[in-house]
């Protein structure tokens, strides 16, 4: 993953996602089947265990996306706020220097809140 900033689509894994989700729903693809092929796409071939900041970025760029979109699928968003919570990217941001760690932490936690809020708003 090559990543430019600490921003939710900094990096190459949410971006991909992001266009992706984005060019499906231009092809008239609702966002349910949109996410269900981004998630075959992306993560069946995962290993939850080596692979778990990549799912991690998947979960909280689709998240943002569909967010932005105002198509925010619940299973999605709890799956982006318990890998947060977890921590589940962090590990990519290890060898990056001590500001740009805490300014990550800063972004997913702000994102986090915006996806709490959202649950909120909804109920």
């Amino acid at each position: 993953m090559g990543a430019w900033g600490t921003g939710i689509f900094d990096n190459d894994t949410t971006c991909d996602v992001r266009d992706d989700f984005i060019k499906y729903l231009e092809e008239g693809i609702s966002a349910e089947e949109a996410t269900q092929i981004i998630l075959e796409e992306y993560i069946d071939e995962s290993n939850l265990e080596e692979d778990l900041e990549e799912i991690s970025l998947i979960f909280i760029g689709l998240a943002a996306i569909q967010l932005e979109k105002n198509c925010l699928q619940e299973q999605v968003r709890i799956n982006a706020i318990e890998l947060i919570k977890l921590g589940a990217d962090l590990g990519l941001w290890e060898e990056a220097e001590q500001i740009e760690f805490e300014e990550r932490i800063t972004v997913l936690t702000e994102f986090k809140q915006k996806l709490l809020n959202y649950e909120a708003n909804v109920n």
